[in-house]
Formats: structure tokens, sequence, C-alpha cells
């Protein structure tokens, strides 16, 4: 995460101290729409799932969720969220601190991978190696939901632009992804103007039909 300096985490957990910019006291919108769009299979794995708003949407809405991050902050307040839920919501949310950059390690796979804000924190040359995590932890027909920033700002400690044009170099069929679609949406501040975004639903591709994309295109 060498956008973050020398030591993100502690970048991370000074910011979970107090309610985050980007912590709106929900889902995002535009993730919100897409996963109504394209309803996600269970489980369901949230990556760098926060304080987890958009996971316990999720549960409220009867999914099984777990929402990993590394800052520890993030996930105490996530847990401490669970507390206030009804019984059969919070029984569907696991909190865990792990490295959503390595979601394999896990040793478990999912049906549907949801991303609000993650993929846009890395540089290109790591969101490489997270896509092959991807495909070691969705299930064949599984859903990859993405939502990230569609502008760069030139300022330290800001995520980068993410646009159409890299999503569908990134996710092609030769390399086992079918992209449902990609939107040019908003992404939401509680302190600043929405910023311009984009969203995309991917689906891994079965083993087999990957290869007849690749032998047939």
């Amino acid at each position: 995460m060498s956008r973050f300096g020398d030591a993100p985490l502690e970048f991370f957990n000074s910011v979970y101290r107090d309610i985050p910019p980007w912590d709106i006291g929900g889902p995002q919108p535009a993730m919100s729409d897409l996963l109504t769009m394209y309803p996600p299979m269970n489980p369901i794995l949230d990556v760098g799932c926060g304080s987890g708003d958009l996971s316990i949407h999720l549960a409220q809405l009867g999914h099984q969720v777990v929402g990993i991050d590394f800052v520890d902050t993030a996930i105490a307040h996530a847990q401490e969220k669970i507390g206030s839920l009804p019984s059969e919501v919070a029984s569907l949310l696991n909190f865990q601190v792990a490295d959503a950059l390595e979601p394999s390690l896990l040793q478990r796979k999912f049906g549907s991978v949801v991303d609000s804000g993650f993929f846009h924190l890395f540089d290109p040359d790591q969101c490489d190696r997270y896509i092959e995590e991807l495909a070691l932890t969705l299930l064949p027909g599984g859903r990859y939901y993405l939502h990230a920033f569609a502008i760069e700002f030139p300022i330290p400690n800001a995520p980068r632009q993410v646009n159409a044009d890299e999503l569908r170099a990134r996710f092609t069929p030769e390399k086992g992804w079918h992209i449902h679609e990609i939107r040019s949406v908003e992404f939401l501040s509680r302190v600043a103007p929405p910023v311009p975004a984009v969203s995309a639903c991917i689906e891994r591709l079965p083993a087999n039909r990957a290869l007849q994309r690749r032998v047939y295109p």
C-alpha cells in the first residue's frame, strides 16, 4: 500500500479513531444499486470492509457475510455495531482482522466479493496480484462487485483513478472473467461533494467456459 507511506496501518488506524470521511452511515448508493441489479451469491466476502456498513446492509438482506480489513480499529468498530443488531442479522456477520489483498489465506471459497473503495487504494502492479487472489477466492460463476474513484487527486494519501479501460484490460475472458456491466457513478463522502467513480459487476467464469473463450474467441 505504497500510496499511503511507509506505515499504512498506522495511517488508517489514525483515520478510524474518528469517523472516516467515506463512512456515510450505510452502503454507498452506487454499490447498493449494483447489487440490486446483479444479486450476489452466498457467502459474501467484503474486502476492506472498514467499519462494516456494507456488510451489515447485506446481512440485513439475509446474506451470509465475512468482512475483512487489516485495520484493527476499523474491525473493532464493526464488531461493536453487531451488538445493536437483531440476533438473526448478527448471526450472519463475521468480522476479522485480515489482509484483504490476500483473501485466499482465509482458505475458503465465496460466491461473491464486494469491494467498495478498496481496489483504488493500490498501484496497478499490486492490483495484478490482487486479481489473482480474487480468482482463487471466488467460486466458479461467482461475482466481483467493484466501486472505485474515477478521478486522480494530486495529493498524498489519496486513492488513485480507476477507469473502464483499465477494468476491461484486466478482467478479460482469456483470464477467466466476464464483465456484466461497468457504470459511471459517484462516490459519496461525509465531508466533500460526490466524487466521480466507476462501478462494475464481474463474473468469474467456470474453467471450461474460460477455456472455450480462449480457443473459440
